[in-house]
C-alpha cells in the first residue's frame, strides 16, 4: 500500500461510481480472456498439444524465443534483478512472475 503521508490530499480516493465502473470493466476483461482461453482450449486436441511441443523442443536449440518459452514452461525462468547505486541508495527491482 502506498505511503499515504507522501500523497497529495484527495489524489488516493476514488469515487463509489469510480470503484463501480473499474469492478465492472475488471469482470468484463476476466470474463473475455475466459472465453478466448476456453475456446482455444476447445479446438486444440491431445495431438495438436502434442505438435506443438515437438515443434518448440525441434526448434529449441537455433531459436532464442523456443528455448526461452520451455525454460519457463518448466519453470526454469531466471530471476531479474536489476541494482541501481546512487548517492548511498541502492534501488532493487525485481522481476517476479
Amino acid at each position: 500500500m502506498a505511503n499515504e503521508k507522501n500523497l497529495k490530499p484527495g489524489s488516493h480516493k476514488l469515487t463509489v461510481e469510480e470503484q463501480s465502473r473499474g469492478g465492472k470493466k475488471s469482470a468484463e476483461v476476466r470474463r473475455e480472456n475466459k472465453l478466448i482461453k476456453d475456446r482455444i482450449l476447445e479446438r486444440m486436441g491431445e495431438s495438436d498439444w502434442d505438435t506443438m511441443i515437438d515443434n518448440l523442443i525441434a526448434r529449441a536449440s537455433e531459436d532464442t524465443r523456443s528455448f526461452e518459452v520451455l525454460r519457463d514452461t518448466i519453470g526454469q525462468k531466471p530471476k531479474d534483478e536489476l541494482n541501481v547505486q546512487g548517492d548511498g541508495i541502492e534501488i532493487r527491482v525485481h522481476n517476479v512472475e
